[in-house]
C-alpha cells in the first residue's frame, strides 16, 4: 500500500513540474555578473531549485560529518569506560582499610 501510495504521489508530482513547465515557457533575459543570457522560465527556475539543493547538501554534509566524528569520539569515551568497569569488577574485594580497630 505504501509503495502505491508513494507512486501516485510521485506521479502527481511528475504532472504538476509538467504543467509548471509548460505554462512557463516564455523566454527571459537572465542578467548576471559576468553578462546575460535568454533562456525559458522554467530553466532558471529549474536551475535555481537544483543550486539551492546542492547549497543545502553542502551545509548539510559538513554538520552530518561533525556529528559523525562527535560519535566515534563517544563510542570511545564508551568503550574505555566499559573496559574500565570490566577491570574494576575483575578486582577481588578485600576488607575497608576505614574499618574501626
Amino acid at each position: 500500500m505504501y509503495r502505491v501510495l508513494l507512486t501516485v504521489l510521485l506521479l502527481i508530482v511528475l504532472c504538476v513540474g509538467a504543467a509548471v513547465g509548460y505554462f512557463n515557457a516564455q523566454t527571459i533575459r537572465f542578467d548576471y555578473l559576468a553578462g546575460q543570457v535568454e533562456l525559458p522560465l522554467i530553466a532558471l527556475v529549474v536551475a535555481e531549485f537544483i543550486l539551492a539543493v546542492l547549497l543545502t547538501l553542502i551545509v548539510c554534509s559538513t554538520r552530518i560529518l561533525s556529528l559523525k566524528s562527535e560519535a566515534r569520539r563517544l563510542r570511545r569515551q564508551l568503550a574505555d569506560a566499559e573496559a574500565e568497569l570490566k577491570t574494576l569488577r575483575a578486582i577481588p574485594i578485600t576488607e575497608s582499610p576505614l574499618k574501626d580497630g
